[in-house]
């Protein structure tokens, strides 16, 4: 969003086109208006539809396939012009003049093509009307309609399909925009500014007076803010004393820091009475001071103490909804809600029953004959002790339409995996109430989960190839559904990064972070804005902003929480060093793959050698605290600050966290999806809290042959019982029988 012309840029265009010195007081408001990007000057976004999409490759199949993907527009964008580029394939078998490429946007056709089967591979350009563009998401949709002969055909033959090819190099989505202006109220803030439409990242700078601990736990509660209204788009922090042209900037400080910082009218220290929020156009400097930019915002976070400053910092990261209409806010307090262990977004209790409705999965019909299917995310606690032998219960409420063919079914699937097909075979139609399902605990996961339902409906069709209709092709699922599961323990063996890169655990186990501490080792620039992007990725992916999680700026001695340490590899010290996985100590451990089989993991063979991590190398590291048992250290390290900030970017790309396990992680910076190592090494330890757990189930948990001797001793003393006691059963009744003397 870095696009602004600076007046420095207008003054010396003044300078040289007239000839003659004209000072900035003398611009035109309309001259000035003219050299911000919202007034004229516009910006081209290109991305790549494998962005947009988690599909790489679309089937489009039977008669009448359909794809689509959604658009983000933020609300500050006005679109001027759009491009989207791709490719496909058809099936050779296809009929050409019966059988149609259309391409969607908002409901609108903005492309139709023919389906060339002499010609099968094509290439398509098409211009997106501004017009149709609308803030918020729009639907892009690739439609077909595909035809293999004129007489009578099966729906779904399959020949009937076409490829699209939106993981290649030229599958583009090109859109020219103009900034508008900011409101100047603090409600823009969370529709307006922070907007997880921005494409392709969000970016925030904090201007902040020192980089004393103090101060970076109130930027870091200010970037945990930020990242929660930006939601899941990525979103890039960077720190400064001063404000920064062409970006969104945040400051926050004391009233008199405010004030010499911000050179504005605007702004007056003597105004400031208590905690306050204040949203102002981006004040420029230099020899533009005065000035503003009005397609940017500065957002003032002051006050006259260290508390006032944490309770306005608070305020802003909390702000959910577009309040106030004004555009400043003295804070007077904030009442913050219980907040569960183990919360979280999306996140379900055990032992609760939740209605479909409740887990966001409306009433939904499904119809005619290829209808996409549906499904509800919900996400379990990290560390949840998953237990064998043990269901969750699912209660289906469902109807579905008269006149199916016998293999109609109801698909039901949990990640990725079919649990159930439920026959839709009644011709009279039906409505089911309470259909119970019993899925096992161990098919769900910790973290992200996914149930998902998928009709398949067929018609009844009769002889000669009579037509028939869809109509009655249905099937509604109730938002009175339920969901419950059961009881668990929070008991997890660790470590496993894998867990930390899911929602933050263990520094989440309370959802605001209380009881975790960030430890920077040096205190400069980039080192400070490695901690604010990784607290903006972990607060996204938890879902709760971390209000309580605290700073330090030397090694703790005594400390029973977790604790992120993020430095460069000098600055770390020695004993810190020395217990984690690699030892980044002078003499290095390192584990090199030996042996891979079938049912063991890796072997390693360790190498003591006199080395290190290289330049452009970074390294995320797991293991347990030695302060207390139970607790976690993560380390985040790098042979520089500048390569420590390049790991925190590494870090927000999804292909480096679906890599990430274990407790040893080593990625080559320059391409970090590419390279990136992952392996397990280190010692194990248990983690858990909350919840009842007994001493036998952790032992019986941590030592499962102990479990299967006891399984063995009960069943030989169950065996021994019963022959005990047939055995004294059949001497009394060979004595009742025996004749008396």
């Amino acid at each position: 969003m870095k696009s602004v012309i600076s007046g420095r840029f207008i003054s010396a265009f003044v300078n040289q086109s007239m000839g003659k010195k004209i000072t900035l007081a003398f611009l035109s408001a309309g001259l000035l208006l003219a050299a911000f990007p919202g007034a004229g000057y516009s910006e081209i976004m290109r991305m790549p539809l494998s962005k947009l999409t988690m599909a790489r490759r679309v089937d489009l199949k039977c008669t009448a396939g359909q794809y689509g993907i959604s658009i983000p527009v933020p609300a500050r964008w006005k679109v001027r012009r759009a491009k989207l580029s791709f490719g496909y394939v058809n099936s050779s078998a296809l009929l050409a003049d019966n059988s149609r490429l259309i391409t969607k946007l908002n409901g609108d056709a903005v492309s139709q093509v023919k389906l060339n089967p002499m010609a099968p591979e094509g290439f398509l350009t098409v211009n997106l009307p501004a017009a149709l563009f609308r803030e918020g998401y729009n639907d892009l949709e690739f439609v077909v309609n595909q035809h293999y002969t004129l007489g009578c055909e099966f729906p779904c033959q399959p020949e009937l399909w076409t490829t699209l090819r939106l993981d290649s190099a030229d599958a583009i989505l090109e859109i020219e925009y103009t900034l508008k202006e900011v409101p100047l109220k603090l409600s823009a803030i969370t529709n307006y500014i922070f907007d997880p439409r921005v494409t392709p990242r969000g970016e925030v700078n904090i201007v902040m007076p020192d980089g004393n601990p103090e101060t970076v736990a109130l930027a870091s509660i200010l970037a945990s803010g930020a990242a929660m209204k930006f939601d899941y788009r990525n979103v890039v922090f960077s720190i400064s004393r001063n404000i920064v042209p062409g970006t969104d900037n945040i400051l926050v400080g004391d009233s008199d820091f405010a004030e010499k910082t911000i050179h504005s009218k605007a702004f007056s220290a003597k105004d400031v009475k208590g905690p306050v929020l204040k949203i102002l156009p981006l004040p420029l400097a230099g020899q533009e001071a005065g000035l503003s930019d009005p397609y940017h915002a500065l957002i003032v976070v002051s006050g006259l103490n260290k508390d006032h400053l944490k309770l306005a910092a608070e305020t802003f990261a909390v702000m959910s909804a577009p309040f106030p209409e004004t555009s400043e806010m003295t804070v007077k307090g904030l009442v913050m809600p219980d907040i569960p262990l183990y919360g979280g977004k999306g996140v379900i209790k055990a032992d609760t029953k939740y209605t479909f409705k409740a887990l966001n999965f409306p009433s939904r019909t499904f119809t005619g004959l290829n209808p996409s299917g549906a499904e509800i995310a919900f996400r379990l606690p990290a560390d949840f002790l998953i237990k064998q032998n043990l269901y969750a219960k699912l209660s289906l409420y469902y109807s579905y339409g008269a006149a199916n063919r016998s293999d109609s079914v109801l698909n039901v699937m949990l990640n990725g995996q079919l649990l159930r097909g439920i026959n839709l075979d009644d011709l009279r139609g039906g409505l089911v109430e309470g259909y119970k399902l019993d899925i096992p605990t161990y098919l769900f996961k910790p973290g992200n989960n996914i149930l998902r339902f998928e009709p398949v409906l067929s018609p009844l069709i009769g002889k000669n190839c009579e037509y028939f209709q869809t109509q009655n092709l249905f099937v509604t699922i109730m938002d009175v559904s339920t969901l419950e599961f059961p009881p668990m323990p929070h008991y997890v063996e660790m470590p496993r990064l894998e867990l930390f890169m899911l929602n933050g655990f263990p520094v989440t186990r309370w959802p605001d972070g209380h009881g975790s501490t960030i430890y920077l080792t040096n205190s400069s620039r980039e080192t400070i804005e490695t901690a604010l992007n990784l607290v903006g990725i972990v607060t996204q992916k938890n879902g709760h902003p971390l209000l309580e999680v605290q700073y330090t700026a030397t090694p703790p001695e005594k400390f029973n929480g977790e604790l992120v340490i993020i430095g460069d590899i000098d600055s770390i010290p020695a004993k810190l060093k020395e217990m984690s996985p690699l030892a980044l100590t002078k003499e290095i451990s390192f584990p090199y793959p030996v042996v891979q089989g079938w049912a063991d993991k890796s072997q390693y063979a360790f190498s003591k050698q006199i080395s290190g991590l290289s330049p452009g190398t970074g390294a995320l590291m797991e293991f347990q605290s030695p302060y207390a048992d139970g607790r976690t250290i993560i380390l985040l390290a790098a042979t520089s600050p500048k390569e420590l900030l390049a790991l925190s970017l590494a870090l927000m790309k999804p292909g480096v966290q679906a890599n990430i396990k274990g407790d040893l992680v080593l990625m080559g910076l320059d391409d970090p999806e590419k390279n990136i190592i992952a392996v397990d090494i280190g010692k194990k330890y248990f983690a858990g809290k909350a919840g009842f757990l007994s001493w036998l189930d952790v032992y019986l948990y941590s030592h499962p042959w102990v479990y299967n001797v006891l399984l063995g001793l009960v069943i030989i003393a169950l065996s021994l019982s019963i022959f005990y006691y047939l055995n004294r059963y059949r001497k009394k009744r060979i004595m009742a029988h025996k004749p008396s003397a």
